[in-house]
């Protein structure tokens, strides 16, 4: 499990760059029509996961982000208004990298959680029931320690009282949740298909 620390403490170090750019990205206001082409659906989480962990490189990945990142997150940060589209579009491209760096890692720690296996994981696998191995990968403490050190490093560069709090819930309803079910994907897509008449 040494590796999985390890792992832990990478995304910890990518987490205070992700926060910092959500909280630049908030400095400024939503201009509408930049993102008029945006306008398709955001992919639900699950379907979201798939493509991201099946995606082999950081602009393929970006480009899945974009538009959640457009309809889900900037809403929660930015208020509506006109801005320097230039400086608003570069701090876009800041956050979507950093996200995408972010979650890449998820397809990492996968890859540790299958190699250490404890027997509620194999289970869950041999099931291959996506919601039973999400519970068996979701670790409470880990993301409740996650949140506190979301909202400690947005209150160091956090513009307004109110930014924490919105970033915090992007990674409480968004960010962790889409990072587990990166997971799964990855946990069952190396798993045989009989496994699932195992047991």
């Amino acid at each position: 499990m040494d590796a999985l620390f390890h792992l832990r403490d990478m995304i910890a170090s990518l987490d205070a760059p992700l926060v910092d750019a959500l909280c630049q990205r908030a400095v400024r206001r939503r201009n509408e029509a930049l993102y008029a082409r945006d306008r398709f659906p955001a992919p639900g989480l699950r379907d979201l996961a798939g493509a991201y962990a099946t995606s082999r490189t950081l602009p393929g990945r970006v480009r899945l982000l974009r538009s959640s990142y457009v309809q889900i997150l900037l809403p929660q940060l930015c208020v509506t208004g006109p801005d320097d589209e230039v400086a608003c579009l570069a701090a876009d491209t800041a956050c979507l990298n950093a996200l995408a760096r972010r979650l890449s890692l998820s397809i990492h720690v996968a890859t540790r959680k299958r190699e250490s296996l404890p027997a509620a994981l194999q289970a869950a696998i041999r099931s291959r029931d996506p919601l039973r191995v999400e519970e068996a990968v979701t670790n409470s403490a880990v993301e409740a320690e996650v949140l506190a050190r979301v909202k400690r490093q947005s209150r160091k560069t956090g513009p307004s009282p109110g930014i924490p709090d919105h970033i915090v819930a992007i990674y409480a309803d968004w960010l962790i949740p889409l990072s587990r079910k990166i997971q799964v994907h990855g946990l069952l897509a190396d798993c045989p298909e009989e496994a699932g008449g195992a047991g």
